[in-house]
């Protein structure tokens, strides 16, 4: 009986197609249980995510400053957020040359480097990058706070 109604579903190849598209697009994003229990479990992951969502966009070296995590450190967290689609990173460089369109990057580096020499000026805008929160890294944001409000909690008892 179930073979008979197998049998009976024909699919053609553009829903094979479509569905084959959905798939590739879907690659590498994890479900939400289990971004969940990366930030309940990792300490330093989760504080360095809520230290770029408290400054974004953000350096490194604020991140560290918040967090108060070593560079590197804060670097392999970061890399853990970016594969979880979290946080997404803008280089600085992009945004000037116009390949990248943010006002907000811009102005804070504007900002960061107005008394700084020229020669250190391009040092910076070719080595400098921001990260940011991405869409659906603002889903996990209450939830990081949460958790990291328990581990407080858990630490005073």
């Amino acid at each position: 009986m179930v073979i008979e109604k197998i049998e009976e579903i024909k699919v053609s190849e553009d829903d094979f197609n479509k569905i084959k598209d959905l798939l590739q697009k879907e690659n590498g994003k994890y479900n939400k249980p289990y971004v969940l229990r990366q930030l309940r479990e990792k300490e330093s992951l989760r504080k360095t995510f809520l230290s770029v969502i408290r400054q974004e966009p953000c350096r490194i070296s604020e991140i560290s400053d918040v967090a108060l995590l070593s560079k590197p450190t804060c670097y392999a967290q970061l890399h853990k957020l970016l594969e979880l689609h979290l946080v997404s990173r803008t280089f600085v460089m992009d945004v000037m040359d116009g390949k990248k369109d943010n006002k907000k990057i811009k102005e804070k580096f504007l900002q960061w480097t107005t008394n700084m020499p020229d020669q250190l000026k391009r040092y910076y805008l070719a080595k400098t990058s921001f990260w940011e929160i991405t869409e659906f890294g603002k889903n996990f944001a209450v939830k990081a706070y949460t958790f990291e409000q328990e581990f407080r909690e858990e630490e005073k008892d």
